[in-house]
């Protein structure tokens, strides 16, 4: 019976954020848990700040989500004071700003308008308004 409802469940996309205080096996820790839910790790992204001894992880996430119970596994697993934030993984929205030159800007508005780039280009602000015919025609 559960089969069938994880089954018919629609798999999705998520993002795990973790900032916690700086330990040895923290990302063994945090992966594992995604395993024993059974999620597919599509990217990890990790960065320590020696300075503070903190430890930020950008994980994005594919497979059927149970939010609660993987947020409470993770709680059980770091240490206090750690925050976890699980979000969608949707298409971001950027601003981008530019000077004269076409040819990054362009790349990015291509990219963009036929998905090469899983972003939404909010605004383009630039100190002249030699681009704004480019801008425009996306």
């Amino acid at each position: 019976m559960q089969s069938q409802t994880m089954q018919s469940q629609a798999i999705q996309r998520k993002v795990l954020r973790t900032i916690c205080p700086d330990t040895k096996g923290l990302i063994a820790k945090i992966t594992n848990i995604c395993y024993k839910h059974e999620l597919n790790i599509m990217q990890n992204n990790e960065f320590v700040d020696h300075r503070t001894g903190r430890f930020f992880m950008r994980t994005e996430l594919e497979g059927i989500f149970n939010d609660t119970t993987l947020l409470a596994d993770l709680d059980g697993a770091l240490l206090e004071g750690s925050v976890r934030e699980l979000s969608d993984a949707g298409r971001r929205r950027i601003v981008v700003l530019v000077t004269k030159e076409a040819l990054c800007l362009g790349d990015l508005l291509m990219k963009s308008a036929y998905c090469g780039l899983d972003v939404e280009i909010a605004a383009v602000i630039g100190n002249h308004d030699t681009l704004q015919t480019l801008v425009r025609t996306f």
